[in-house]
């Protein structure tokens, strides 16, 4: 009897798992955004133009990242916010430390194009309100989350790579926790 559990369920118990192993990351795979990023783009070159001397913290990021006036968030920028500083018919050569330059990279893209994919892409169950989150604040009026906790430091970034791993709702839920934000399924889940 010992002969016959050895023999017929170690080999299933070694199955078993490298079967779990080979789904698991399978399943992350497919679950995992992985965006175009047609062109790359430096976020701490940018930044160090807007701060602070301009009176704008690493956290400002709605310089690019803003929100459409009825308050829904914009999320990666247009070409044509883009070529707002980076004139299309600007030099292409540095003309000046505080002149943006023309990026040819631009002429072959029609103004509405988004030449970046985002690797914040929610699934359709969650809903996730960008401008009730920036927005919220403690009681003595600071805020209570920054871009940063969920995007990581982009201020020193200089790709377009993720810099925090994927969101996965154990991380919401932390944060909510920490926060003092209700954990209630309806709060993000339809």
């Amino acid at each position: 009897m010992k002969r016959t559990v050895f023999l017929i369920g170690i080999p299933f118990l070694v199955t078993l798992y490298f079967g779990f192993i080979f789904s698991s990351k399978g399943c992350n795979y497919v679950m995992a955004n992985h965006p175009d990023k047609l062109i790359d783009f430096n976020h701490k070159s940018h930044l160090s133009k807007y701060f602070p001397e301009n009176g704008l913290s690493k956290d400002d990021c709605t310089i690019c990242h803003d929100y459409y006036p009825n308050g829904r968030f914009k999320g990666l920028p247009t070409v044509a916010e883009c070529t707002s500083c980076h004139d299309r018919n600007a030099p292409s050569k540095d003309a000046g430390p505080n002149v943006a330059r023309r990026k040819p990279m631009f002429d072959e893209y029609k103004d509405t194009d988004k030449p970046w994919g985002s690797f914040a892409k929610q699934p359709g169950l969650v809903y996730f309100s960008h401008k009730v989150v920036m927005t919220a604040k403690y009681e003595d009026g600071r805020l209570k989350a920054r871009c940063g906790s969920c995007h990581g430091d982009k201020a020193d970034s200089m790709n377009a790579a993720a810099i925090k791993g994927k969101m996965l709702m154990g991380q919401c839920e932390d944060c909510h926790t920490a926060l003092n934000i209700s954990n209630k399924c309806a709060v993000c889940h339809d």
